[in-house]
């Protein structure tokens, strides 16, 4: 009879998954910066060095494109899926890669995520005037410019095909890839861990926001990766948090691209200055609200969700379990 890793105590899954991302991060990073070398003709010291890369060349973009798109194939995805075959005798189940409980939860996470935004922009601007020791915000600084400077480079140009480009670079990657390893893996290691929900959605949303290493939006995503958690959990399937992930990324992705000043102003807002703090206040309600509606509607049970036992919640059409 086959062990499978799900069966092991929760820390050697942890590291075991930790190791296994880093080794094929390793390898898929070596193998794909050779192969973009010679794409666009830019060497290793250039990839890593941002202030090699020029605004408008179309190397520079196909370079930014292949840096995330090895990044989404060596970090996220091929780790989340092969470590779901090696715990699980049903990969696509212990990612949570089955219909949601009630199609609702489609409307409902996308909802949840895009009325987020005033919340979103208010607590952003609490988070940037957060008083850090001096070296600690030049370091922070120096991140949020580097981070700002590639999206005006990925979004800088205004064509159509750019546009199409970025939808699937910047949100189906960062949607499918982010999800299924913050929610698909890492959420489920800390609900194991703490054998609560909600302090496994809060330990994951504090990674998800971590490792974006943009510390002065850190709130506003911790927030945001909150409620991609609580989308999951509640909705017992990863792709209502998968389309609601990539619906907002689009959403402000399109908005740049019609709206350049967006890009080049870094304190622009959606919402005006004056009414933000009450839109903020109204944000968190309703989207406080979405998520008590999700809870009411939910099915999901502990042992559904960790696979602990064969699950006893129906869902209408489930399909086969990837395998």
């Amino acid at each position: 009879m086959q062990t499978y890793l799900k069966s092991r105590p929760i820390g050697i899954q942890f590291l075991l998954f930790v190791g296994m991302a880093a080794g094929i991060m390793m390898v898929v990073s070596l193998i794909g910066s050779v192969i973009l070398a010679q794409v666009t003709g830019a060497s290793l010291l250039q990839m890593a060095d941002p202030k090699s890369w020029k605004p408008g060349d179309g190397n520079t973009l196909a370079l930014l494109r292949g840096m995330l798109l090895l990044q989404f194939l060596g970090l996220f995805l091929i780790p989340s899926l092969l470590y779901a075959y090696f715990a699980d005798p049903q990969p696509g189940q212990y990612l949570g890669m089955r219909p949601p409980h009630n199609n609702f939860y489609w409307l409902m996470g996308i909802a949840a995520l895009l009325l987020s935004v005033p919340l979103v922009e208010y607590t952003g601007y609490l988070n940037k005037h957060i008083p850090f020791p001096s070296g600690t915000k030049s370091w922070m600084q120096g991140m949020e410019e580097q981070a700002g400077q590639t999206i005006q480079y990925m979004l800088g140009n205004s064509s159509i095909s750019n546009l199409l480009l970025n939808l699937i670079f910047i949100a189906v990657f960062a949607g499918l890839g982010e999800e299924l390893l913050f929610r698909g893996v890492i959420q489920r290691f800390a609900i194991q861990a703490t054998k609560s929900p909600w302090a496994g959605i809060i330990i994951a949303a504090f990674l998800f926001s971590f490792f974006h290493l943009q510390f002065f939006g850190f709130v506003p995503r911790f927030l945001l990766g909150i409620v991609l958690g609580a989308i999951y959990w509640y909705s017992g399937s990863i792709w209502p948090a998968v389309v609601a992930h990539f619906v907002y990324d689009a959403f402000f992705i399109v908005l740049a691209h019609f709206n350049p000043a967006l890009i080049a102003d870094p304190n622009a807002s959606l919402v005006a200055p004056n009414s933000l703090p009450i839109m903020a206040v109204l944000s968190a309600a309703v989207v406080s609200g979405l998520v008590w509606a999700m809870m009411r509607m939910s099915k999901t049970t502990y042992d559904y969700m960790m696979r602990e036992e064969t699950p006893t919640v129906h869902v209408e059409n489930d399909s086969e379990a990837w395998r």
